[in-house]
């Protein structure tokens, strides 16, 4: 490295994946030491190594407590001018696999000791100061059992001293919004498992008002929450089933991910909405929703399919629609049938279709009896077809009349669940091939779970 342009040096330091392996590198020559200096962009990762380390008894002594490594390495990247290079940072506690998770739950999901609380106020206090004028993007991902019952004022020393700050990211943390300062550059904000006390998120429609991209993943203590930002266009928004009402006003939204369980009140009012993934367990309740005249895409994954209609009433534009079932022991046999009817009366010109398993199931029982109205049905616009058929005794009458509102070339994607028997893949995969050959078939494998993989027949010779 000592013949590479020092400004190379400078962008591989930069990219390190830990950059606790930049104290290394200072180490290894005088010219790495200086020009170590001027990284833009350092991750600082407790690894589950370390925290076992710094646990057990025969090397705690021997480990350098994570804070004290973190505050040493910002305070030699600031210089004595009070400048610094550093352009992002990203500090976080890695986590833990599913046995000793358990085992930290086992212990009472709580931790008395403070060496892991990233988002505490005084450690905030010793660094943040040193870096901040510069910082343009911020992660830090807390230590769970350490932060949940600590509030933490991290969000009033950020939003005071990092003036310059453009992506933020906060997560396994609970965060107080006492004292925040408006935030006027901040233009993506990601809060992932936090505990937040702003319960109808009016702190942070006022102190974010530039927000372009807003990720609420698992954000705890809301009770009528509501988002109301005029510059936002991306929206990801996991919700758990205790909020009863919730609202979106966002004039220049163009994509919403949104994950509920069955809220009472929904409102969206998001006229330039152009894709939209919607998790919802039953539209039910009062909902109200704006025109979509814009929406060129719909995923949505329900118990009540027959919902779309409802929701999606007049979104012509549609050329992608996929539908799910809500992960659900049973279907409720009070809920109105589902038909391909329903998908070409709400999406006529819909082209691109995939459907699930549990969505396949539902139009497979309509089937039963009204055939007839299929026959019937002149409309034929599907270019791409996709199911994935659920596991027992499959049969291709189903099939065959979806394959009617297909047009000839149409390709058409099967996936078959693993544990369906052999023979029945098989006997699928022929007689599809035999008596409808003008479509364009692949066909692959699916499994809770697990990905997705597609077969080459030729070459496949077993599931």
């Amino acid at each position: 490295m000592e013949d590479l342009p020092p400004s190379i040096v400078v962008e591989i330091l930069s990219r390190l994946g830990d950059s606790t392996d930049l104290a290394r590198c200072r180490l290894a020559s005088r010219n790495l030491r200086f020009l170590s200096a001027d990284v833009r962009s350092i991750s600082v990762v407790c690894s589950r190594e370390r925290f076992l380390r710094a646990r057990a008894p025969a090397t705690r002594e021997l480990t350098i407590p994570f804070r004290s490594l973190v505050f040493n390495l910002l305070s030699f990247l600031s210089r004595s001018d009070g400048g610094c290079a550093l352009r992002s940072l990203s500090l976080s506690v890695e986590e833990p696999d599913a046995a000793s998770a358990d085992e930290e739950e086992d212990d009472g999901g709580f931790d008395d000791g403070d060496d892991l609380h990233l988002t505490a106020a005084d450690f905030l206090s010793q660094w943040l100061p040193l870096v901040a004028l510069g910082l343009t993007s911020l992660s830090i991902g807390d230590y769970w059992c350490q932060a949940c019952w600590r509030p933490s004022t991290a969000f009033h020393l950020i939003s005071e001293q990092c003036c310059n700050l453009l992506n933020l990211e906060m997560k396994n943390a609970s965060l107080s919004v006492a004292g925040l300062k408006p935030m006027l550059n901040l233009m993506t904000l990601r809060l992932e498992f936090i505990r937040l006390d702003d319960e109808d998120l009016d702190k942070v429609n006022e102190c974010f008002p530039s927000l372009q991209i807003l990720k609420l993943i698992g954000v705890g203590g809301l009770r009528k929450p509501k988002i109301a930002l005029t510059q936002l266009r991306i929206c990801h928004w996991t919700v758990s089933n205790f909020p009863l009402s919730l609202a979106i006003h966002a004039p220049n939204l163009v994509e919403l991910k949104l994950e509920c369980v069955e809220p009472k009140y929904l409102v969206l009012e998001t006229p330039l909405l152009s894709q939209i993934d919607l998790k919802i367990k039953k539209p039910g309740g009062h909902i109200k929703v704006g025109s979509f005249l814009c929406l060129k895409s719909v995923r949505m994954e329900t118990s009540y399919l027959k919902g779309i209609k409802q929701l999606f009433e007049g979104c012509h534009a549609v050329k992608k629609l996929e539908l799910q079932e809500f992960n659900s022991s049973k279907i409720d046999e009070s809920f109105e049938k589902f038909t391909v009817l329903d998908i070409i009366s709400t999406f006529p010109n819909v082209d691109d279709l995939e459907l699930g398993p549990g969505a396949w199931n539902q139009l497979e029982t309509s089937f039963v009896g009204c055939r007839d109205s299929y026959i019937s049905c002149e409309w034929r616009n599907l270019k791409s077809l996709t199911i994935k058929l659920p596991p027992g005794d499959l049969t291709i009458a189903t099939l065959s009349v979806l394959l009617k509102f297909c047009i000839p070339s149409c390709e058409v994607a099967v996936f078959l669940h693993k544990d369906s028997p052999d023979c029945t893949k098989n006997r699928i995969i022929a007689r599809c091939a035999g008596n409808f050959p003008r479509y364009k078939w692949k066909w692959g494998i699916w499994k809770e779970t697990c990905l997705d993989s597609l077969l080459d027949l030729q070459n496949d010779t077993n599931f």
